[in-house]
């Protein structure tokens, strides 16, 4: 684990350091404390969705802030559109955000300025 968590690391590769690891506790405590609200739909889960997605973004594939935008418009879409309606909203999530977070990497790794593992 790297503890310099400010130096920009240029080498490619699957990245981790303090401030992942804070982040991802701290999602997991959110998400375990808003279960009780939303323990029906399981939107408790939203956050720690939200937050693995960007870790896997940044971190382990690093496609880029660029390519991002292709998979948080939609996501932001979607929840705008189907957070009252949780039944497809999940449905949504599995079948058009995670398609798109796959291409979206092959896209990144077919650039040429792949990064990631």
């Amino acid at each position: 684990m790297k503890w310099l968590t400010f130096k920009i690391s240029r080498k490619p590769g699957f990245r981790f350091n303090v401030i992942d690891l804070t982040l991802i506790a701290v999602l997991v405590l959110l998400s375990l404390w808003i279960k009780p609200f939303f323990s029906e739909n399981y939107y408790y889960l939203l956050p720690l969705y939200v937050g693995l997605s960007f870790f896997m973004f940044c971190n382990v594939f690093r496609i880029g802030n660029k390519l991002e935008a292709f998979w948080y418009i939609p996501f932001i879409i979607i929840v705008v559109s189907l957070f009252h309606k949780p039944e497809v909203f999940w449905w949504a999530v599995l079948l058009i955000l995670e398609p798109l977070k796959v291409a979206l990497v092959f896209y990144a790794k077919k650039k040429g300025s792949y990064e990631g593992i």
